[in-house]
Protein backbone atom coordinates (compact mmCIF):
# COMPACT_ATOMS: atom_id res chain seq x y z
CA UNK A 1 0.00 0.00 0.00
CA UNK A 2 1.45 3.45 -1.04
CA UNK A 3 2.34 5.68 1.81
CA UNK A 4 -0.11 9.01 2.26
CA UNK A 5 0.94 12.21 3.03
CA UNK A 6 -1.49 14.73 5.41
CA UNK A 7 -2.39 18.57 4.63
CA UNK A 8 -4.49 20.98 7.11
CA UNK A 9 -6.64 22.43 4.46
CA UNK A 10 -8.07 26.20 5.02
CA UNK A 11 -11.29 25.14 5.86
CA UNK A 12 -10.42 23.11 8.77
CA UNK A 13 -10.63 19.86 6.89
CA UNK A 14 -7.48 17.58 6.69
CA UNK A 15 -6.52 15.85 2.79
CA UNK A 16 -4.71 12.67 2.53
CA UNK A 17 -2.74 12.33 -0.65
CA UNK A 18 -1.79 8.85 -1.89
CA UNK A 19 0.00 8.83 -5.41
CA UNK A 20 -1.30 5.70 -7.46
CA UNK A 21 -0.29 4.78 -10.49
CA UNK A 22 -2.17 4.60 -13.49
CA UNK A 23 -2.84 2.31 -16.85
CA UNK A 24 0.14 3.89 -18.45
CA UNK A 25 2.60 3.66 -15.68
CA UNK A 26 2.28 7.63 -14.70
CA UNK A 27 2.11 8.95 -11.40
CA UNK A 28 -1.14 10.43 -10.36
CA UNK A 29 -2.59 11.49 -6.87
CA UNK A 30 -5.66 11.19 -5.06
CA UNK A 31 -6.78 13.23 -2.14
CA UNK A 32 -10.07 12.69 0.18
CA UNK A 33 -10.50 14.11 3.45
CA UNK A 34 -10.87 12.59 6.61
CA UNK A 35 -14.21 10.85 6.00
CA UNK A 36 -12.91 9.66 2.65
CA UNK A 37 -14.73 12.01 0.26
CA UNK A 38 -12.96 12.84 -2.73
CA UNK A 39 -11.16 16.65 -2.59
CA UNK A 40 -9.42 15.75 -6.11
CA UNK A 41 -7.63 13.57 -8.13
CA UNK A 42 -5.04 13.88 -11.07
CA UNK A 43 -1.17 15.08 -11.57
CA UNK A 44 1.03 17.00 -9.13
CA UNK A 45 1.92 19.91 -11.47
CA UNK A 46 3.92 23.46 -11.10
CA UNK A 47 1.81 26.62 -11.17
CA UNK A 48 3.88 27.95 -13.87
CA UNK A 49 3.60 24.96 -16.26
CA UNK A 50 -0.04 25.49 -15.82
CA UNK A 51 0.10 29.08 -16.79
CA UNK A 52 -1.20 30.23 -13.02
CA UNK A 53 0.04 33.86 -12.66
CA UNK A 54 1.84 34.06 -9.38
CA UNK A 55 -0.81 36.69 -7.98
CA UNK A 56 -3.23 33.40 -8.54
CA UNK A 57 -1.52 31.88 -5.72
CA UNK A 58 -2.12 30.85 -2.33
CA UNK A 59 0.82 32.55 -0.44
CA UNK A 60 3.90 30.40 -0.50
CA UNK A 61 2.29 27.64 -3.12
CA UNK A 62 4.32 26.69 -6.43
CA UNK A 63 2.14 23.52 -6.95
CA UNK A 64 -1.23 22.20 -7.42
CA UNK A 65 -3.67 19.29 -8.17
CA UNK A 66 -5.86 20.04 -10.67
CA UNK A 67 -9.38 20.77 -9.88
CA UNK A 68 -12.27 22.64 -8.25
CA UNK A 69 -10.70 24.23 -6.00
CA UNK A 70 -7.44 23.12 -7.37
CA UNK A 71 -5.38 21.65 -4.22
CA UNK A 72 -2.12 23.50 -3.45
CA UNK A 73 1.10 23.00 -2.04
CA UNK A 74 4.68 24.76 -1.30
CA UNK A 75 7.46 23.62 -2.70
CA UNK A 76 8.73 21.26 0.27
CA UNK A 77 5.09 19.83 0.75
CA UNK A 78 5.61 19.28 -3.36
CA UNK A 79 8.79 17.57 -2.86
CA UNK A 80 7.49 15.23 -0.20
CA UNK A 81 4.74 14.56 -2.61
CA UNK A 82 6.95 14.09 -5.61
CA UNK A 83 9.27 11.20 -3.42
CA UNK A 84 6.31 9.28 -2.37
CA UNK A 85 5.14 9.22 -5.95
CA UNK A 86 8.34 7.93 -6.93
CA UNK A 87 8.61 5.51 -4.62
CA UNK A 88 4.88 4.28 -5.71
CA UNK A 89 6.53 4.60 -9.09
CA UNK A 90 9.49 2.13 -8.52
CA UNK A 91 7.29 -0.20 -6.42
CA UNK A 92 5.18 -0.29 -9.62
CA UNK A 93 8.19 -0.87 -12.05
CA UNK A 94 8.96 -3.91 -10.20
CA UNK A 95 6.02 -5.63 -10.14
CA UNK A 96 4.48 -7.97 -12.21
CA UNK A 97 2.24 -5.01 -13.73
CA UNK A 98 5.10 -3.01 -14.66
CA UNK A 99 7.23 -5.33 -16.40
CA UNK A 100 4.68 -6.48 -18.58
CA UNK A 101 3.63 -2.33 -19.21
CA UNK A 102 7.51 -1.86 -19.96
CA UNK A 103 7.08 -5.07 -22.72
CA UNK A 104 4.03 -3.42 -24.37
CA UNK A 105 6.00 -0.21 -24.39
CA UNK A 106 9.34 -1.56 -25.76
CA UNK A 107 7.13 -3.55 -27.93
CA UNK A 108 5.48 -0.38 -29.79
CA UNK A 109 9.13 0.93 -30.15
CA UNK A 110 9.95 -1.74 -32.39
CA UNK A 111 7.24 -1.52 -33.99
CA UNK A 112 7.08 1.84 -34.45
CA UNK A 113 10.52 1.83 -35.66
CA UNK A 114 9.64 -1.48 -38.07
CA UNK A 115 6.90 0.96 -39.61
CA UNK A 116 9.27 3.77 -39.66
CA UNK A 117 11.77 1.64 -41.41
CA UNK A 118 9.21 -0.14 -43.86
CA UNK A 119 8.02 3.00 -44.92
CA UNK A 120 11.14 4.63 -45.93
CA UNK A 121 11.65 1.37 -48.21
CA UNK A 122 8.02 1.09 -49.62
CA UNK A 123 7.69 4.95 -50.48
CA UNK A 124 11.08 5.55 -51.87
CA UNK A 125 11.65 6.19 -55.40
CA UNK A 126 13.33 3.12 -56.13
CA UNK A 127 10.88 1.53 -53.63
CA UNK A 128 7.66 2.43 -55.37
CA UNK A 129 9.11 1.54 -59.15
CA UNK A 130 10.01 -1.94 -57.43
CA UNK A 131 6.77 -2.70 -55.65
CA UNK A 132 5.34 -2.02 -59.25
CA UNK A 133 7.95 -4.61 -61.04
CA UNK A 134 6.56 -6.72 -58.49
CA UNK A 135 3.15 -6.21 -58.82
CA UNK A 136 3.03 -6.92 -62.11
CA UNK A 137 5.00 -10.06 -61.95
CA UNK A 138 1.98 -11.15 -59.10
CA UNK A 139 -0.99 -10.39 -61.37
CA UNK A 140 1.36 -12.34 -64.42
CA UNK A 141 1.30 -15.14 -61.83
CA UNK A 142 -2.60 -15.05 -60.96
CA UNK A 143 -3.29 -14.23 -64.77
CA UNK A 144 -2.16 -18.05 -65.85
CA UNK A 145 -4.25 -19.19 -63.12
CA UNK A 146 -7.42 -17.25 -64.48
CA UNK A 147 -6.26 -18.44 -67.88
CA UNK A 148 -5.92 -22.12 -67.14
CA UNK A 149 -9.61 -21.93 -65.10
CA UNK A 150 -11.43 -20.22 -67.96
CA UNK A 151 -9.82 -23.11 -70.23
CA UNK A 152 -10.68 -26.21 -68.03
CA UNK A 153 -14.72 -24.73 -67.68
CA UNK A 154 -15.56 -24.01 -71.65
CA UNK A 155 -13.74 -27.35 -72.31
CA UNK A 156 -15.80 -28.94 -69.59
CA UNK A 157 -18.95 -26.89 -71.47
CA UNK A 158 -21.69 -29.38 -72.91
CA UNK A 159 -21.83 -27.50 -76.24
CA UNK A 160 -18.52 -27.96 -78.14
CA UNK A 161 -16.14 -28.56 -74.84
CA UNK A 162 -13.07 -31.27 -75.65
CA UNK A 163 -12.17 -32.18 -71.80
CA UNK A 164 -9.54 -34.97 -73.44
CA UNK A 165 -7.98 -32.51 -74.85
CA UNK A 166 -7.59 -29.74 -72.29
CA UNK A 167 -6.44 -32.48 -70.41
CA UNK A 168 -3.54 -33.53 -72.85
CA UNK A 169 -2.76 -30.02 -74.05
CA UNK A 170 -3.65 -27.00 -72.59
CA UNK A 171 -3.25 -27.96 -69.13
CA UNK A 172 0.50 -29.21 -69.52
CA UNK A 173 1.09 -25.63 -71.37
CA UNK A 174 -0.96 -23.42 -68.57
CA UNK A 175 1.20 -25.41 -65.61
CA UNK A 176 4.23 -24.76 -67.61
CA UNK A 177 3.58 -21.47 -67.81
CA UNK A 178 2.73 -20.70 -64.51
CA UNK A 179 6.06 -22.14 -63.47
CA UNK A 180 7.45 -20.06 -65.37
CA UNK A 181 5.31 -16.81 -63.71
CA UNK A 182 5.80 -18.09 -60.14
CA UNK A 183 9.70 -18.78 -61.03
CA UNK A 184 10.16 -15.19 -62.35
CA UNK A 185 8.19 -13.85 -59.32
CA UNK A 186 10.42 -15.94 -56.78
CA UNK A 187 13.52 -14.97 -58.27
CA UNK A 188 12.51 -10.97 -58.08
CA UNK A 189 11.52 -11.79 -54.34
CA UNK A 190 15.41 -13.43 -54.03
CA UNK A 191 17.33 -10.40 -55.57
CA UNK A 192 14.97 -7.93 -52.99
CA UNK A 193 14.44 -9.46 -50.09
CA UNK A 194 13.80 -6.03 -48.72
CA UNK A 195 11.30 -5.27 -50.85
CA UNK A 196 9.52 -8.64 -50.40
CA UNK A 197 10.08 -8.37 -46.30
CA UNK A 198 8.34 -4.58 -46.18
CA UNK A 199 5.56 -5.90 -48.57
CA UNK A 200 4.95 -8.50 -46.47
CA UNK A 201 5.07 -7.01 -42.64
CA UNK A 202 2.76 -4.24 -44.17
CA UNK A 203 0.16 -7.26 -45.01
CA UNK A 204 0.69 -8.52 -41.42
CA UNK A 205 0.42 -4.93 -39.76
CA UNK A 206 -2.81 -4.06 -41.44
CA UNK A 207 -4.04 -7.24 -40.55
CA UNK A 208 -3.89 -7.02 -36.89
CA UNK A 209 -4.87 -3.65 -36.78
CA UNK A 210 -7.64 -4.74 -38.41
CA UNK A 211 -8.32 -7.50 -35.68
CA UNK A 212 -7.86 -4.83 -33.34
CA UNK A 213 -10.76 -2.84 -34.01
CA UNK A 214 -12.84 -5.66 -34.72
Amino acid sequence: MNKTFTKRLADGRTAHVVPFITAFGDVSYDAVDSDGRKIVSGWLQEAAERGVSPERRPDGCTHLIGGCPPLWFTGEEAAALAALGEEAKAAFDASEQGRQLAAWRHQLEVDRKTAAARTSILRSSEGEALVRQREGLKAAVQARLDADEDQRARAHDDEGGDPGSYYRVQQPQNDAAYEEALAALEAFDAAHPEIAAALREEREASLQRFLDTD
